[in-house]
């Protein structure tokens, strides 16, 4: 029996976040250490102006004031006795494909254990492809094959990687390991008046457009599969170091 952190970014009461526990409590000690409300689209932000506290909700279950990242960690220094096996965040509402790895709260959670050297997995469940609200998700089946592919990876895990899960519905059944595509955003900015006539403005995510190469993520999961990623954290350009360097020789301002 292993031990898993279980987070999010949807609230610990996410019918995502619950299918997803009861399914990996059936063959492990599970932990969930969450947040206390909805905070989508967050990264890896923690709280720095303001107290965080942590509500007991039941055993082993506890709603935290903050964001995702603030979960896990007060989950690895104070919560758990502790380090877990894994860290398995969400399952989301929504895709996780390409560039949302860098705005993802889900991803965040991810990224936030592995930073502390646990082998991290976030999941996302796909109803439309593109489309994030009022999609009907089968909860309990994205749970199975969640469960089903931490088995695999806990079995065969590598150091210094992050996985990350797109499970679409409907899907063909078969896991396809991909590269992160291509997704670009156009965000959509709505300007409003106030009552005491002072704009303010929302933003929102506006319609993205894919670029639907073979191999990738969002290939994947629009042709029917359940695309794994591997997340290399390495924000090292060493090509572009080697030519600075070069154009930078012999160079005093």
């Amino acid at each position: 029996m292993k031990t898993i952190l279980i987070t999010n970014d949807d609230g610990f009461y996410s019918q995502g976040l619950t299918a997803l526990k009861a399914e990996l409590e059936k063959r492990h000690r599970v932990w969930v250490v969450a947040p206390d409300r909805e905070k989508s689209a967050i990264s890896m932000a923690l709280t720095l102006n303001h107290p965080l506290r942590i509500n007991r909700v039941e055993e082993n279950v506890f709603a935290v004031n903050g964001t995702t990242s603030d979960c896990v960690n007060i989950a690895l220094q104070k919560v758990l006795p502790a380090a877990p096996d894994f860290v398995v965040s969400g399952m989301n509402l929504g895709e996780n494909l390409s560039e949302d790895v860098f705005f993802s709260g889900t991803v965040g959670g991810a990224f936030s254990g592995h930073l502390y050297g646990i082998p991290a997995l976030a999941v996302s469940l796909i109803a439309g492809l593109g489309q994030y609200q009022r999609q009907e998700y089968d909860f309990a089946a994205g749970a199975r094959i969640a469960a089903r592919v931490l088995e695999k990876l806990m079995a065969s895990r590598r150091e210094r990687v992050i996985y990350n899960l797109n499970i679409p519905f409907p899907n063909n059944g078969e896991i396809a390991v991909t590269a992160l595509g291509s997704k670009h955003y156009t965000p959509d900015i709505i300007e409003r008046v106030d009552p005491r006539g002072r704009k303010y403005y929302w933003i929102g995510t506006g319609t993205p457009s894919y670029d639907c190469c073979e191999g990738s993520d969002i290939w994947a999961v629009q042709n029917g599969f359940v695309s794994l990623s591997v997340i290399k954290y390495d924000l090292n350009s060493r090509e572009e170091m080697e030519r600075l360097a070069g154009s930078f020789n012999g160079f005093r301002p």
